[in-house]
């Protein structure tokens, strides 16, 4: 070795023990922070040690930039200022005497469910306050073009403000006819709204579409800002991915639907794609009205409680909802919770859609445990998905689905991007969230319970029509595929925790 050689060698002697020290430290750290970790559930809790184990130094950093749900010291201080200012708002509607009235409008709606409705109505109450109401209007939409059409003409007969809130929004023809009703009704003098998520509308948000909204009067918000100087919130991947828009307090909007056509031309490859979104007419639009506030303050400090209405009383249209908000701020697993109550009040047939299915052990639980016991338990998830790791990793369960007797139904008309569930034609959600550990764990989401046989056997219709539009996998073909799929697909499962 040449002198030059042997002095670089002992100039970095100390580099080689220091890694391993702090990959060692890193290790040890990281180990001790997912099993202290409350709502890191046990199979994430073992891969994420597992990974730690294998890549020391990667390992951890993955961790501590995708792995744990944080939440900076300024938002959890803005959570708990949200959930005063509720309980706050509460007292003040119980001081004001109307207490009494919503306790006997509670009575009359628990009277009219059934007793395993009341106890997923319980359980979804234990998650926002909210408790079902009643009175309801609810039409269904699996087209954006009609969907947005009707928004914008509610938009324009709008009275006193609309509040928009989405994931997604692209500056389309469909998208179009939001924006251009809300340049018109802030230029009457209509309060306009509108929260984007910082990441999932990033785009967006830099065209001159923005700029025209804000010169109109729009007044627009980027939810959770993504960028280093600007990103206040935690990690990166923590997403606003709620759809919902409500006008007036009365009329809303909740479902998969981002603000865009369904060519979506951010991911044109896998068009059309297929979603479902329910307009609600009555009270219930003043629970959604709640959980836009309450992002609407997360994100502007604005205060907007008297926007909500006190002492919401009974409509005149029969159906009875929930609204329900989930994100790392509620109880951990209270979405895959819902989930579970709702697969298992099912007697004779479940349908569920997702584009992006990787369960969680219980969630995957109450569907074998649903077809073992006799009920028709049908999963309809897209052909191509825009994840391979996710469609990778979603096909790890479909063995045990199968000999379960679940069916499995693969669609075939574009990228099916709703997340729905009927439960015997009696009960159903329309929900933002998907069945996976994202939508579980780390996003803000918002979902409807809908207690209604007519609504529920009407979204049965639209996944029949999805079904139309799907092949089912045959168990005895699936048993038989070649051991490089199934090597590969159970390979990427063992990281299903992590996505």
């Amino acid at each position: 070795m040449t002198p030059i050689l042997k002095s670089i060698f002992s100039e970095w002697a100390w580099f080689a023990p220091t890694l391993v020290a702090l990959s060692i430290c890193m290790s040890i750290a990281t180990v001790a922070a997912v099993l202290l970790d409350r709502r890191c559930q046990s199979q994430s809790a073992m891969s994420w040690v597992l990974l730690v184990i294998v890549a020391p130094l990667v390992g951890p950093l993955v961790y501590w930039v995708f792995g744990k749900a944080w939440l900076s010291a300024k938002r959890q201080e803005a959570y708990r200022r949200v959930a005063a200012e509720r309980a706050e708002f509460r007292r003040r509607d119980e001081a004001g005497g109307s207490a009494l009235a919503r306790r006997e409008a509670r009575e009359r709606v628990a009277a009219i469910l059934a007793p395993d409705q009341r106890h997923l109505a319980t359980q979804a109450a234990s998650i926002s306050g909210d408790f079902p109401l009643g009175g309801n209007g609810i039409e269904i939409f699996d087209e954006a073009e009609d969907l947005f059409t009707r928004m914008a003409a509610d938009i324009d007969a709008a009275e006193r403000h609309v509040h928009i809130e989405f994931y997604i929004a692209l500056d389309d023809a469909t998208g179009g006819r939001v924006f251009a009703a809300l340049e018109r009704a802030a230029r009457r003098g209509i309060s306009c709204r509108m929260l984007l998520d910082g990441l999932g509308s990033r785009a967006f948000l830099k065209t001159e579409r923005r700029a025209a909204l804000e010169r109109a009067g729009v007044h627009l918000v980027e939810a959770l800002p993504v960028g280093v100087v600007r990103r206040r919130f935690g990690r990166i991947d923590l997403r606003n991915h709620r759809k919902i828009a409500v006008i007036d307090g009365a009329i809303g909007y909740i479902g998969s639907h981002n603000l865009a056509a369904k060519d979506f031309k951010v991911k044109e490859r896998y068009a059309p794609w297929i979603d479902a979104t329910m307009r609600v007419n009555g009270p219930i639009a003043n629970d959604l009205q709640k959980i836009f506030v309450e992002d609407w303050f997360l994100e502007t400090d604005e205060e907007l409680v008297n926007l909500i209405a006190l002492g919401v009383r009974d409509g005149i249209q029969p159906a009875i909802a929930q609204v329900l908000g989930t994100g790392p701020a509620t109880y951990e697993s209270a979405m895959p919770q819902l989930i579970l109550s709702l697969v298992h009040l099912a007697e004779e047939e479940v349908v569920l859609t997702t584009p992006y299915f990787v369960p969680d052990e219980p969630a995957l639980a109450s569907l074998l445990t649903a077809a073992r016991r006799g009920v028709r338990t049908v999963l309809v998830v897209p052909e191509h998905n825009d994840s391979l790791l996710v469609k990778l990793a979603s096909r790890k369960f479909y063995q045990r689905l199968l000999e379960a007797g679940v069916e499995i139904w693969q669609y075939r008309g574009g990228l099916l991007h709703a997340k729905t569930i009927v439960v015997d034609g009696k009960t159903c959600l329309m929900t933002s969230a998907n069945l996976d550990r994202r939508s579980f764990e780390l996003n803000l989401e918002a979902s409807l319970v809908v207690y209604d046989a007519e609504t529920s056997q009407r979204l049965r219709k639209v996944q029949e029509g999805y079904l139309g539009r799907s092949t089912r996998i045959s168990a005895s073909e699936w048993y038989t595929r070649p051991a490089w799929k199934r090597l590969v697909e159970n390979g990427v499962g063992l990281i299903s925790p992590l996505l």
